[in-house]
């Protein structure tokens, strides 16, 4: 049986002695199986939850500004400064500045910023949740509806983004705590994604890519530089040194830690031999000699490449520019470098991250010598 009800376009089925109510315009169930009497139905559906689902498509359509002070909505607004409600274009090219915002919005990389935005655009429809409700239940379901309508890597972005949001929350007392600290993902890393290049890989690099891509590639894997600091590097930072003759002196964004790393005398003398000559001394460009317009773009290019190379079997699968950072880290190991060295020399606070680097260093090492036991009858 089908009736009308106050709440505009909704249907309500009543079959097998359970209720279904459902959106008129696109099918979506609203609620599903419900065990009551009509009256009973009628409260369920003035509670503030199914007011909330019910008025999603208007929620849509509003502005985060619009939310009130309680609400996701209203959180997301303060945190991004208003970007949530500007163009992206304009948004990552000048971010918002807000006296009421959040004051470190700004100085989060552009790549974040654009990973955050987009995270939050897709939350649109549940900016009126209020901050204090959110638990982790919640979360797993907007997660996992994410990871099927888009996929399972955006959908542990979107968590990422709700942490580091929550985090700043609850310092303000907008929330009791961080509903999204110890949740699993839904996507599972490959254990071997960044893997060390082979030798022949990087000679082939070396010797066949075209110039915009041969400088990143030999940036991270002969200064063992991230992304966003070798496409901004420039000369100005090679500064004299007692140990090699030169140095870079860099600050990585992503720690705030000032490096001063010695280069290796395969990247000087790469860099000594670079035609590209630029005013302002940046060091990675295009090919024409302009700036990239962000390290997404320039990362985009070197990983086209690299497909292509792999596609063509002139490389072998998995090859990254991340990877070049593990193959820098795992030179020095095998090289004698503790792992509390490599975290210093990749610009990494944590000892940590030296060890991750390296584990695979550390297993063939404990490969090697399990052998020479063997040979030695030990």
């Amino acid at each position: 049986m089908v009736v009308k009800v106050k709440l505009e376009g909704l249907n309500i089925v009543h079959a097998r002695g359970r209720f279904y109510v459902y959106r008129r315009a696109t099918g979506e169930a609203l609620i599903k199986g419900f065990a009551g009497s009509r009256a009973q139905l009628e409260a369920r559906m003035a509670a503030p939850d199914f007011i909330s689902i019910y008025n999603r498509p208007r929620t849509r359509a509003r502005s985060a500004a619009e939310f009130g002070g309680d609400t996701l909505g209203a959180s997301v607004h303060w945190y991004t400064n208003g970007d949530i409600d500007r163009s992206r274009k304009e948004a990552l090219e000048a971010p918002g500045a807000d006296e009421n915002g959040y004051p470190k919005w700004a100085k989060l990389s552009s790549a974040t910023r654009k990973d955050y935005l987009e995270a939050y655009g897709y939350l649109r429809e549940e900016f009126d949740m209020v901050l204090r409700e959110i638990r982790q239940p919640e979360l797993y379901e907007v997660r996992d509806k994410c990871a099927v309508v888009k996929w399972p890597r955006f959908a542990d972005k979107l968590i990422r983004a709700l942490s580091s949001m929550f985090k700043q929350s609850v310092k303000r007392g907008k929330m009791d705590f961080n509903p999204c600290l110890g949740m699993d993902r839904a996507h599972d890393a490959d254990p071997n994604a960044n893997r060390e290049w082979e030798s022949e890989e990087l000679t082939f690099a070396r010797g066949g890519a075209p110039m915009e891509v041969l400088i990143p590639i030999m940036l991270a894997r002969f200064a063992g530089l991230r992304g966003q600091t070798l496409v901004k590097v420039n000369r100005k930072q090679l500064k004299p040194h007692p140990l090699t003759g030169q140095a870079v002196r860099y600050h990585a964004r992503k720690n705030k830690k000032i490096v001063s790393l010695p280069v290796l005398p395969e990247l000087q003398t790469f860099l000594s031999d670079l035609k590209i000559r630029r005013a302002d001394g940046l060091i990675a460009v295009r090919d024409d000699g302009t700036e990239w317009a962000s390290e997404k773009e320039m990362q985009t290019r070197v990983s086209h490449w690299l497909r292509d190379r792999e596609r063509a079997g002139e490389i072998g699968p998995g090859t990254t520019l991340h990877g070049l950072r593990v193959s820098y880290a795992a030179w020095w190991r095998r090289n004698g470098a503790t792992t509390r060295e490599v975290a210093d020399l990749i610009g990494d606070e944590s000892e940590v991250m030296g060890a991750h680097y390296t584990r695979h260093v550390e297993a063939e090492a404990n490969i090697t010598n399990a052998f020479k036991r063997l040979k030695e009858g030990t």
